[in-house]
């Protein structure tokens, strides 16, 4: 008699959405009018326009951290999925490419991987919709908050961005 082992891998299908962006602030770096709006019933979208006034390179460190709210009531916990402080040409050259085929549909002036510096532009976000595969697929459901920062130490021009969006099982 034989034994018949079989191994199924189960891997959840998750969808992910907008809530708010909370913050987005500089001293002169970058000005913000974003906002997320609803579309429909179960879609919504990021919307508006982000201004760079100077160009970014290198002199500017920047990171990304994520944090998650597993109840949804807004109490964070750091998340270790993370992009350490690093240079923006570094990050443009090793990172960037990884998400931008899911930014640059809505954003096409968002500039390409490997280019750096950034220059000075407006980017205007036609109702970037967040799709889940700029996620990794054992990302747990909650309210999640997104935080980029970046800093040129030598002049001490910085930004923050702030945005919030929701984790939830497919078929939600």
């Amino acid at each position: 008699m034989f034994l018949l082992v079989a191994s199924v891998a189960f891997v959840a299908s998750i969808q992910v959405m907008f809530e708010q962006v909370s913050q987005c602030t500089s001293n002169g770096v970058l000005d913000c009018n974003l906002r997320v709006r609803k579309l429909n019933r179960t879609l919504a979208t990021l919307y508006g326009n982000v201004t760079l006034n100077e160009d970014l390179g290198n002199n500017f460190i920047t990171s990304f951290n994520l944090y998650r709210s597993w109840l949804g009531n807004n109490q964070y916990n750091l998340y270790p999925m993370r992009v350490s402080p690093t240079g923006i040409c570094t990050f443009m050259d090793k990172f960037w490419g990884d998400y931008y085929p899911y930014v640059v549909v809505y954003v096409p002036q968002m500039e390409k991987p490997g280019v750096c510096p950034i220059t000075a532009r407006q980017l205007q976000f036609n109702d970037m919709v967040l799709d889940a595969r700029i996620l990794p697929r054992y990302a747990p459901t909650g309210l999640w908050k997104l935080v980029w920062r970046a800093e040129d130490n030598s002049t001490g021009k910085n930004f923050l961005v702030e945005i919030i969006f929701r984790v939830y099982p497919d078929g939600h």
